[in-house]
């Protein structure tokens, strides 16, 4: 009998060792997102949150909290605590046109084309995070979160229909470094905080603004910079089965430095019968991602279900409008290009964001936790003229299931499944592209029809 205990628990420790070298391997994996959250935010940096549409996520909970909340990193025990949160965004995103124009003043005559063009957008993206914790002693929690905040990357799947000169793909890519220290005040009361590390990089591409260069002539603005910035926060228990918890995530101001340019290096003339050497240009544009905070409260409801709640505030209008402008002598000789002009502007004038979440969960068993949640968001992104093709955002609902199961004393799963629906989308946009001081200016209308399905899981780990 005996003997059999010790080879079950051999076995066991050998799953727990897979188990936890898998953390090695999923840390390796990049992190690449879509913005499923309003704007350009990822909300999708918790499994176990997700699970729960992100009701309670600044109450603690894991150290996934401590996104919304560093001070939710004094919920580590001693030794190390590591946890690798991932999630598989598909959006089904397409975009239909109205019609097209080349607006009086441009380089072009003034025209309008009706058109009834439909192009599908609809990126599959994968979303890292990856948290860590040390005590130090009975007070103090050091750690430590790497998440990407904000992104997008999508394609349209025709290069040459009619929004071509407005878009054509675009990626925003952030990776963001969070070092946090957790301080245990009493044993009801802990605050947080930590700087935060910011690199961001951006790449927009859409056809020449003359019409005239075939599709692979594909003009690009591709740029990157590190920010800085800060996170705090609090965790109160004003009593037992009670947790508050209240987090900022501060801007962070980025000044891109980057490079204009048509990726073969040429523009066609307009008789077509030959071509031009076009020189690139480099740009700086100034953009800040926005504040972010996050209230939440975790009730207990009885011995083992708890209400959880949470209300999140982003400060979106302050992306108004992102300048590119040109910092070298560049373009064609026929519309050359100096330092100071705009090579291009985004136009965004967008409001706060606003997030409202309200969910439960119920200890089934000792090992496994089960959720749900839905939750409203408010887009800043509120009429035709702030929306852009490739950032159709609108309202939405979120529907989410989740569950947590404990493999055993030290590790522990997490699974979440969401699914998003989005408000209709009109769009009423205007864009050049960096072709020249002449380049044309266009107007796009259309809409867009938008929904989404998350699959997240995790892996937590005391060491």
């Amino acid at each position: 009998m005996k003997r059999g205990r010790d080879t079950e628990s051999a076995s066991r420790r050998r799953s727990e060792a897979v188990v936890k070298g898998a953390i090695a391997v999923w840390s390796a994996v990049a992190i690449s997102g879509e913005a499923m959250a309003g704007g350009l935010a990822i909300r999708e940096q918790s499994a176990s949150a997700q699970g729960a549409s992100f009701a309670g996520a600044a109450a603690g909970g894991d150290l996934s909290a401590s996104f919304w909340n560093p001070a939710a990193m004094s919920s580590a025990g001693y030794g190390l605590t590591s946890e690798s949160h991932y999630a598989l965004i598909h959006a089904d995103f397409d975009v239909q046109a109205e019609s097209v124009s080349v607006l009086t003043g441009s380089a072009l005559p003034a025209s309008t084309t009706l058109v009834d063009d439909r192009i599908q957008i609809d990126p599959l993206a994968l979303v890292g995070s990856s948290y860590a914790a040390w005590r130090a002693n009975d007070r103090l929690v050091l750690g430590l979160s790497i998440t990407s905040p904000f992104g997008s990357k999508n394609k349209a799947d025709n290069a040459t229909w009619a929004g071509q000169y407005h878009y054509r793909s675009s990626e925003l890519f952030t990776i963001n470094v969070n070092p946090i220290a957790s301080y245990q005040l009493t044993p009801h009361l802990s605050f947080g905080a930590g700087p935060q590390i910011q690199y961001l990089s951006l790449t927009i591409k859409a056809n020449p603004s003359g019409g005239l260069a075939p599709p692979q002539s594909t003009s690009a603005l591709d740029g990157d910079d590190i920010g800085v910035g800060f996170t705090a926060g609090m965790m109160w228990q004003p009593v037992s089965g009670t947790d508050i918890g209240v987090g900022f995530r501060s801007a962070v101001s980025h000044e891109v430095d980057g490079e204009a340019r048509l990726a073969s290096g040429y523009l066609t003339t307009g008789t077509m019968l030959g071509t031009v050497p076009f020189k690139s240009v480099d740009f700086k544009a100034k953009l800040q991602t926005p504040e972010i905070a996050t209230l939440s409260l975790r009730q207990a409801m009885g011995q083992d279900t708890r209400l959880l709640g949470s209300v999140e505030w982003s400060n979106w209008s302050r992306l108004d409008q992102v300048d590119f402008i040109a910092q070298s002598t560049g373009g064609i000789a026929a519309q050359p290009v100096t330092p100071g002009h705009t090579l291009n502007v985004l136009d965004f004038h967008w409001n706060d964001g606003w997030f409202f979440a309200l969910g439960g969960e119920w200890d089934y068993t000792k090992e496994l936790t089960l959720r749900a949640g839905a939750a409203y968001e408010i887009s800043p992104i509120r009429d035709a003229d702030q929306r852009k093709i490739n950032v159709a955002d609108s309202d939405r609902v979120w529907l989410s299931l989740g569950a947590t199961y404990a493999f055993s004393a030290t590790t522990a799963f997490d699974f979440a499944y969401t699914h998003i629906f989005f408000d209709d989308a009109p769009i009423d946009s205007l864009t050049t592209t960096p072709a020249g001081p002449t380049a044309p200016v266009r107007r796009f209308v259309g809409y867009a029809d938008q929904s989404a399905d998350i699959i997240a899981m995790s892996l937590k780990t005391k060491w």
